[in-house]
């Protein structure tokens, strides 16, 4: 399936040919030109000179869109698309790849990463405090040398707000439609010349548009910073949230989808019988980071952290409702050095990271699922604990060939061992479709990422790169550990990618134009098989290819007006799979765009309003090709009225034409199942610093 969207080529083809028109600046313009980027190299550097395609979301944008859920934050980069499940702040992602739930992306806060690599949960951006961000980064493709397994297609950071930059308390409330509302309190205070202390708080909750739809989470972040001298700076973060939100069912068919109509089965059945269908994350950190300047040539960081994660849910997808709680505590440790002389920039580093982890997969009650036979007895499925160790050693090097040329190479080697013990005999469930008993081997996972680009200066405003880059992703604990009937015999290897790149960037005054094209495949799959029993299993061995451009465009045609692109086409595809030969994947459009008309009239400063189009097309609802979705196009209205420097406002409408469509749309077991998109929703706040 290729899809045909005529509008949005339209669309990107007149904003392609305003950039040859004359405009002034204005700081919209200004934001979005002097972005910079920290997450390549955990240094600050401007987007221009990174050789990767990277979506900056500055402090103006996250004010203008005032996030209340992942997409909120994400939705304008070219090439990404978030998308929220029916657990309302649960999530899906997609990154050079069709949407999926897994380890494909590393998901980052303050350059610390929020969750193991070892244990990915693909909701993890609910582990970051993506509704109090200061600003957001995403590194598209394979992560640089210093980023490990996991960042195959995409690295998110999430960036608080550093207290150092300046004083002062903040109020806010946000209130919106089906009972929405959210409250933040924020401060920052110098204690002395050298130090500051900054806090932000922040909780909100809704009723939900749909039934079980409830949701509440807090948010909070404490950061101390001090620089007791010229060579020393010490950053301390504490960081926490969590998340509490009920899980809705799909909707089966397009039917149920445009009556809003939800028909009975066994999640409605469990919840009408009393049982809490609800999904929780809780999530805490403790970091402090050091930076120490030998020389004015060379500097060393080292951040060290404590985490904890944990993980709640009912597995809505399995027909039995079995309930999973799994926690992991981890130690880390960051250390980077970077070494700066004429004509190159060395980078050295290791990653250390300790992570002791438990689940506990439960059956509740007695239970029979619609449709089915036997009743599936209380009781524990899976009880079991995972030590796991991951060692990174790193190296990238810059070398300035000439005023206009750059070759950085990088090569990474990461070690992961995994350390299992059961807390279950084998018994019912061993002999009822689970495999209480998993292999006695405790895998390890060797690998050597190489990464190389070269960037050529065209001019101060012109760069064209090129780059390869080599990413990886080891098995999680649960494919290994979680196992079905008849899965012990299978070893798994880590699933490998090659990502190769060519990229135009250019910055002149008020316009900006960022172009990617990739080509990335990805080799020895790990892939669901089912045996002659109907157990399923997972093996390596499939291989797919991932194609596509990226275009980001943004215009200051006049003082008052702008406009801003963000638009991608890629195709992703099997490569003669054994069962589904070279089929496109599923839940993979091939187009999605974001559109931004962006009014700042000089006679009213302050002011922000921006008309917002957002595209996804067609796609595949299932692998073997057989049904669609047609996708959908969106409209909202948002402003910002910053009356002076104390006091704003700002308000905003999502899906203005109030139009019916599914955020997430799947087939499988003869079933179209879709997850319903919000209706026209309202949301206005205040904002007061003093």
């Amino acid at each position: 399936m290729r899809s045909n969207t005529p509008l949005i080529y339209l669309l990107s083809l007149c904003c392609l040919q305003a950039t040859s028109s004359t405009a002034q600046s204005s700081d919209t313009a200004v934001s979005t030109l002097d972005a910079i980027s920290v997450t390549a190299n955990r240094d600050q550097e401007l987007t221009l000179d990174v050789p990767a395609s990277i979506g900056v979301i500055n402090d103006k944008s996250v004010r203008r869109d005032q996030p209340h859920y992942q997409k909120d934050l994400f939705n304008s980069v070219a090439g990404v698309r978030v998308s929220q499940t029916g657990s309302t702040l649960g999530h899906t992602t997609s990154i050079r790849m069709p949407s999926n739930t897994g380890p494909y992306y590393l998901f980052l806060q303050d350059g610390v990463p929020v969750q193991s690599s070892g244990f990915f949960n693909h909701n993890g951006l609910a582990y970051t405090n993506f509704s109090s961000a200061g600003s957001a980064e995403v590194l598209k493709g394979a992560g640089t040398a210093l980023y490990g397994s996991d960042a195959v297609a995409g690295t998110i950071n999430v960036l608080s707000k550093d207290p150092s930059l300046g004083k002062g308390y903040r109020v806010a409330t946000d209130l919106g439609s089906d009972g929405f509302y959210k409250l933040r309190l924020s401060g920052s205070e110098s204690l002395k010349q050298e130090s500051a202390i900054g806090f932000d708080v922040v909780q909100s909750g809704s009723d939900g548009w749909r039934e079980h739809t409830r949701s509440k989470r807090s948010e909070a972040n404490v950061t101390h910073f001090i620089s007791p001298d010229d060579q020393n700076s010490f950053k301390t973060v504490f960081v926490m949230n969590t998340t509490e939100a009920d899980m809705a069912g799909s909707l089966i068919g397009l039917d149920e989808l445009h009556n809003n109509t939800e028909s009975a089965g066994d999640i409605q059945s469990a919840i009408d019988s009393g049982l809490p269908i609800q999904r929780k994350f809780d999530f805490a950190r403790l970091s402090t980071e050091w930076t120490h300047y030998l020389n004015e040539q060379t500097a060393l960081s080292t951040i060290a952290y404590l985490r904890a994660n944990r993980n709640r849910y009912v597995a809505t997808w399995e027909r039995n409702l079995p309930q999973n709680d799994s926690k992991t505590h981890s130690a880390g440790l960051l250390f980077k050095t970077t070494i700066e002389q004429q004509g190159w920039r060395w980078i050295l580093g290791t990653d250390l990271e300790y992570t002791s982890a438990s689940t506990l997969y439960s059956q509740l009650f007695d239970y029979v699922p619609s449709g089915f036979g036997s009743s599936v007895p209380e009781g524990d499925i899976y009880d079991y604990e995972v030590n796991y160790l991951a060692v990174a050693p790193y190296s990238s090097a810059a070398f300035y060939l000439s005023e206009q040329l750059t070759l950085v190479a990088g090569l990474r080697y990461d070690h992961s061992q995994f350390d299992y013990t059961n807390n279950l005999s084998d018994g019912q469930y061993a002999s009822s479709g689970y495999a209480r008993v998993a292999s006695d081997k405790d895998p390890s996972f060797d690998h050597w990422s190489p990464k190389l680009s070269l960037t050529y200066r065209l001019d101060e405003q012109q760069n064209l790169y090129a780059r390869y880059a080599n990413g990886f992703r080891i098995p999680q604990a649960t494919r290994l550990y979680s196992l079905k009937t008849n899965n012990i015999d299978f070893d798994l290897d880590p699933e490998v990618s090659d990502t190769f790149e060519l990229g135009y960037k250019w910055s002149s005054g008020s316009r900006r134009l960022d172009l990617a094209i990739y080509y990335m495949t990805l080799d020895d799959t790990i892939v669901s098989r089912e045996n002659t029993s109907g157990d399923r299993y997972y093996v390596n061995g499939g291989k797919t290819q991932h194609k596509g451009l990226e275009v980001s465009l943004f215009e200051q045609f006049t003082t008052d007006i702008a406009a801003q692109l963000a638009y991608s086409y890629s195709e992703h595809e099997f490569v003669d799979d054994e069962v589904y030969g070279n089929n496109e994947q599923a839940e993979a459009p091939n187009d999605i765009a974001n559109l931004r008309l962006i009014f700042t009239p000089e006679k009213t400063p302050g002011l922000s309003l921006s008309y917002e189009l957002e595209h996804v097309g067609k796609y595949w609802l299932d692998d073997n090709n057989t049904r669609t979705y047609d996708g959908y196009t969106l409209t909202h209205f948002k402003a910002l009225y910053e009356v002076n420097k104390h006091f704003s406002i700002n308000a905003k409408i999502n899906n203005l034409t109030d139009k019916i469509y599914a955020e997430n749309a799947s087939y499988s077991y003869g079933k179209e199942k879709y997850t319903p998109g919000g209706p026209r929703q309202f949301y206005a706040g205040i904002d007061y610093k003093f």
